[in-house]
């Protein structure tokens, strides 16, 4: 669905809108009409997507704040490498406010800078113990954080069934255990270093 923030809301929005998927999304305009967008009775979008130039902290809080029952895929691609504007640890712990939150997304394009510099294992702290209910997590780009920020989640969101990382400098192949080790039966873990591309369905058998 393309925005026309020209217009008023209510000559081209649906109000059965449940899910929004944008490309490359001007962040400014978006936050404005987001900020609309909370005020139409009845607004209920349970699924947004969107592809900006750099996710950053104002971003992420002002989506959750606007829409906090939610599944969020987020994706950037930044043209120069981000400093002021760059997520940080700062603003995952906003993640609390999503009260149904089950599925999360959040990846920085390999293309061009692969990397949150600015996220470290607190932040991944920040996501186990606020979202709980997580049944799906994708997680790109963060090369500060190790083993200990990714298996939190794991072992603190136990309705997990799917648990995708991507660019993992920090890991090497003999992490994976451990991280299989905190996973529980039924899960799929899609793990991808610079080395392997691990895809493991977990079937733990306890005697």
């Amino acid at each position: 669905m393309y925005l026309m923030y020209d217009r008023p809301l209510g000559q081209f929005l649906p109000k059965s809108l449940k899910k929004l998927k944008l490309q490359q999304t001007d962040v400014p305009l978006f936050v404005s009409w987001l900020d609309a967008v909370r005020k139409i009775p009845c607004f209920n979008l349970r699924s947004l997507s969107l592809v900006v130039d750099v996710i950053s902290d104002n971003l992420l809080i002002t989506v959750i704040h606007s829409l906090r029952r939610l599944e969020l895929d987020l994706e950037d691609r930044p043209f120069m490498e981000p400093l002021v504007r760059d997520m940080t640890n700062i603003g995952l712990p906003a993640l609390k406010f999503c009260e149904c939150l089950i599925v999360l997304s959040i990846v920085r394009s390999e293309r061009n800078y692969p990397s949150f510099k600015r996220v470290k294992n607190i932040g991944m702290f920040h996501v186990s113990e606020r979202c709980r209910r997580l049944e799906s997590v994708k997680l790109g780009g963060f090369a500060k954080v190790t083993e200990a920020g990714y298996s939190s989640i794991l072992h603190s969101c136990r309705n997990l069934k799917k648990f995708e990382v991507l660019t993992l400098p920090l890991l090497s192949d003999s992490v994976f255990d451990n991280m299989i080790g905190v996973a529980r039966n039924g899960l799929l873990l899609l793990v991808a270093s610079a080395l392997t591309y691990l895809i493991l369905w977990v079937n733990i058998i306890i005697a």
